[in-house]
């Protein structure tokens, strides 16, 4: 029996459907294959960890891979520095890692870490896709001691009330030229009790702006935040955090969402030159444990739709919040334990002022 005509058409119109569709998902694969080739190529050689036959299938051979095992030592330890070092010396500058799911309390050393997605302190990821991530060593600010020490002095003396410092004032890498976003917190120990962040062209304008504003939100609600502030400052520690990317998502998959956020990571994205963002805790606390609903509510955050998820003009990323100085308590002895960020687990945000 002959088809009929109607069976013929629906069989061509499937197979042009599933072309379209291989065809798509081709351009898409080739698109991410370009992006990380070329991050990757901007930094130099690029060590292959988890599954590296895939990843040199994958790959093509289109870019500079160092030999196998040059970094085995540090990946199955746990020093940043050691592996920071040990990449310096042999002239490896980005590191291309398979996905693999790993348990956060199984994820100790580096490699699984990486592999999971991890934040870290030392390397920041550049790009992430369901298969593969990039990570390269952090550059945004790393300060010195001395700096780190003049740079919390600053902040406290600024939400305290002395005259604001010219920016010209500050050393130059403080006032050097880079899209930063600076955040002042104020917490007694381990509890935070306000803070502020600011966008700015130097980490010194964004830090007189966070810290300005800080001031001035205690102010304005000096009876609910316990008394005036020049009492309690003496009490609380003033830390300097600055909110940096962790990779730019791949896919608008919710799985591949939900998969990506670690707990030290905040849902961020970009909009028109515009970039809104959660910190890690409250990515937590208002995602109840979902970074697509914690996505949903930045989203409403900003009268836009839960479904901007799957806008391909929005640019999805991760951020991290990473301190970079401390000024203690002065009535207390010794330096308050305060977390290095503010998604550490014992970090609680009850009673935090950051509205």
């Amino acid at each position: 029996m002959r088809p009929s005509t109607r069976t013929i058409f629906l069989g061509l119109l499937a197979v042009i459907v599933v072309g379209i569709a291989v065809w798509v998902a081709s351009a898409r694969s080739r698109n991410v294959h370009d992006e990380i080739v070329t991050a990757a190529s901007a930094h130099g050689r690029t060590a292959l960890v988890g599954d590296d036959t895939a990843l040199r299938l994958e790959l093509g051979g289109a870019l500079d891979v160092a030999p196998d095992g040059s970094l085995t030592t540090e990946l199955d330890g746990t020093n940043e520095a050691a592996l920071i070092t040990a990449m310096e010396r042999e002239g490896v500058g980005s590191i291309l890692v398979g996905h693999a799911p790993v348990p956060p309390e199984d994820a100790t050393t580096l490699r699984a870490r990486l592999a999971s997605y991890d934040a870290l302190d030392s390397l920041a990821c550049v790009h992430l896709t369901p298969t593969a991530a990039l990570y390269v060593p952090r550059t945004e600010l790393v300060l010195p001691p001395v700096l780190s020490g003049a740079l919390a002095h600053v902040a406290r003396a600024i939400v305290s009330g002395a005259a604001v410092p010219r920016v010209q004032s500050f050393p130059e890498p403080l006032r050097r030229i880079r899209n930063v976003e600076v955040m002042v917190l104020l917490s007694d120990g381990d509890r935070p009790r306000l803070w502020r962040s600011a966008r700015g062209s130097s980490v010194a304008r964004a830090l007189i702006t966070a810290a300005t504003v800080a001031r001035q939100r205690w102010t304005e609600r000096e009876s609910a935040m316990g008394g005036p502030l020049a009492r309690i400052l003496p009490t609380l520690d003033v830390s300097v955090q600055v909110l940096e990317e962790d990779g730019t998502l791949d896919s608008r998959a919710h799985a591949f969402v939900e998969m990506a956020f670690r707990p030290g990571h905040g849902v961020a994205f970009e909009h028109r030159g515009n970039w809104h963002y959660l910190l890690p805790d409250a990515t937590r606390e208002r995602g109840e444990g979902s970074a697509v609903q914690a996505y949903a509510a930045l989203f409403s955050d900003q009268d836009m739709p839960a479904e901007s998820l799957d806008r391909p003009d929005i640019r999805l990323y991760r951020s991290v919040a990473r301190r970079v100085a401390i000024s203690p308590a002065p009535s207390r002895a010794a330096p308050a334990s305060v977390p290095s960020r503010l998604h550490d687990p014992d970090a609680s945000l009850e009673g935090i002022d950051s509205l």
